[in-house]
């Protein structure tokens, strides 16, 4: 899973393996403080403020413009519960909506509709598809790059999201699969891939989610394919963007005003009077039925941290040795601090509107195994 170059573009595949991919050309600092799991300009590293993350071209998706995106027909759609290509195109609009309906970021983005199968290469030709081809092979969301001459950065100038071949294994192994399980299925991987198209990263899972879990469930087995509340994990993006996504996403598109009327907090993670390098933090909302909402950020090279776009309020800071995972090799292999244990901030932290919270320590004992 590489990268494909032109004269001045280039295919970055996003999706499950963006971590593996190989990059040619630009370098990257891998010492900067880090808002949410955001993609370099220009390099692997996401460990960077959101100042710096990859964002579309202007030209592309301006602020304020609408997305439009197309389903490519092909023959390969009926292989799915006889599904058509209109039928898919159903589950894209309702995955297209759930990003567009974020009230602090500036996403707007509609299906035309489906269009016939192209017999050139469908990357690179100004159009945002979502397809499915078994042949091809290709599963999640794969962006084209143009380089910008006149910043000296890359920007996104189109994305393309392929539906997983995985899913006829999946039909073919489960005489049960219906309809509907395909629907929930196809609208949680377009919402966690229309992420990828927008330059999230993949989300962790806090480790308070078991304890902190809002649920309309009536008990565990149905957490599921209902509206459990499990923050900033992957499956939380099958039901919705969490508020880190969130968050995230308004960053990088951030709504008029949206930015001023929200608070930041900058601290150091240290044990034993060193710093710990790439943990994560989460700010975790107070609210009247306990705390909720976790936004996250890694830690640098340095021990620090900076967490953005938080609503006004009082804050928990939970810190936490990032867990062996093949999308933190890269830190894992620069000395990430993984031999400490979770560390909560011992008094919260009130964040006000416009304003960044700074010089806060959080101390972390030594001994995780």
């Amino acid at each position: 899973m590489g990268i494909l170059w032109a004269s001045r573009v280039r295919l970055r595949r996003l999706g499950f393996s963006a971590a593996c991919a190989l990059t040619l050309g630009l370098g990257s600092s891998n010492d900067r403080a880090e808002a949410y799991l955001l993609y370099d300009n220009g390099a692997l590293d996401y460990i960077v403020p959101a100042s710096e993350a990859i964002r579309w071209a202007a030209d592309a998706w301006g602020s304020g413009r609408t997305l439009v995106w197309e389903v490519e027909d092909g023959p390969d759609w009926p292989l799915l519960l006889d599904h058509s290509a209109e039928d898919f195109g159903v589950y894209v609009e309702e995955a297209l909506s759930v990003w567009s309906g974020i009230p602090t970021a500036d996403i707007s983005w509609r299906l035309s509709g489906v269009v016939e199968q192209l017999e050139e290469p469908r990357f690179g030709d100004s159009h945002n598809r979502v397809f499915f081809d078994v042949e091809d092979g290709i599963s999640g969301a794969a962006a084209w790059w143009i380089r910008n001459r006149d910043l000296q950065v890359w920007e996104i100038a189109e994305c393309d999201v392929g539906a997983p071949s995985y899913w006829l294994r999946w039909i073919e192994e489960n005489e049960d699969v219906d309809t509907e399980d395909l629907r929930r299925n196809a609208i949680g991987f377009l919402n966690r891939e229309f992420g990828h198209c927008l330059g999230l990263h993949e989300p962790t899972e806090f480790p308070g989610s078991n304890r902190l879990r809002i649920s309309t469930a009536e008990n565990d087995h149905d957490w599921y394919w209902n509206p459990v509340w499990r923050p900033g994990s992957v499956m939380n993006r099958w039901n919705s963007p969490s508020q880190d996504d969130q968050v995230g996403a308004s960053l990088l598109r951030p709504r008029a005003g949206w930015l001023s009327g929200s608070g930041a907090l900058t601290g150091i993670l240290e044990s034993d009077g060193e710093p710990v390098p790439y943990a994560h933090v989460y700010a975790l909302r107070g609210t009247p039925g306990g705390m909720r909402d976790p936004v996250g950020a890694f830690a640098n090279a340095r021990g620090e941290f900076l967490i953005e776009g938080l609503p006004p309020g009082d804050y928990v800071l939970w810190a936490h040795p990032i867990r062996y995972h093949w999308r933190y090799r890269p830190l894992l292999l620069d000395d990430a601090g993984t031999d400490v244990k979770d560390a909560v901030l011992s008094h919260p932290v009130r964040v006000e509107a416009g304003r960044t919270v700074e010089r806060i320590t959080i101390p972390l004992q030594r001994g995780r195994k």
